[in-house]
């Protein structure tokens, strides 16, 4: 959660933070924003009240409401939204809408014109708009970004990144929505690749994309769905 904690830090006081999306993702992030002195997760809403409850069960957490609740909490000042794909675009317009700042899980939206939307719209309300990853914050590539700079390496020419892994339907609880739309490996994990690439080389000009379908049929081999 580096983004938002960098962020929070030049900002005065105590920043309230509401998630929306109660899922396998959530528990990094509530651990990480309970971590600091500068954020406070003040609500925790889901589709599903009851995986919520859990979910702050866990964490220590009290305030579990629904999503027009905690968007229309005071105390709510940005929005952290871990909803599946699909709904990132929907729960962000509602968010900036209501007069909060927005965090999205990657991506930030299913396609360019609603990014782009997304992020205008941001402008008029005078809210910052962030999104997933924030992994190059981390020593790793931080230390790279040194090197670079430095010369370590001499002139940067090219630079591969590899995804090794066969897919997510072996480990995580609920891996279906990783195969719908808005998802998949190149929008899953590609953003992670990406902004490396981009944070380390500066900016691009165009990006390319193939893909096809290496497994036709996958099996759930993860608990509860297996």
């Amino acid at each position: 959660m580096g983004t938002l904690a960098i962020r929070m830090i030049v900002m005065e006081g105590q920043f309230g933070v509401g998630i929306i999306g109660a899922g396998n993702i959530s528990s990094i992030y509530i651990q990480n924003l309970t971590a600091y002195a500068q954020t406070r997760v003040v609500a925790l809403a889901d589709l599903d009240l009851g995986r919520a409850r859990a979910k702050a069960d866990e964490h220590g957490l009290t305030e579990v409401v629904t999503t027009d609740e905690l968007l229309s909490r005071d105390d709510v000042d940005v929005v952290l939204n871990l909803t599946i794909p699909a709904a990132h675009h929907e729960i962000a317009v509602k968010a900036l809408n209501a007069g909060k700042h927005v965090y999205n899980e990657k991506p930030l939206t299913l396609n360019r014109d609603d990014a782009q939307a997304l992020l205008v719209l941001g402008q008029e309300k005078g809210k910052l708009v962030g999104c997933a990853p924030d992994t190059v914050l981390g020593a790793g590539i931080q230390t790279v970004r040194e090197m670079i700079d430095r010369g370590d390496i001499g002139d940067l020419v090219s630079a591969q990144a590899w995804m090794m892994g066969s897919g997510v339907e072996k480990w995580h609880p609920n891996p279906e929505f990783f195969y719908k739309p808005g998802a998949g490996p190149l929008f899953d994990m590609g953003p992670y690749y990406l902004t490396a690439l981009v944070t380390l080389l500066g900016p691009v000009k165009s990006v390319t994309a193939m893909h096809r379908i290496a497994v036709p049929s996958r099996l759930i081999e993860s608990q509860p769905f297996a």
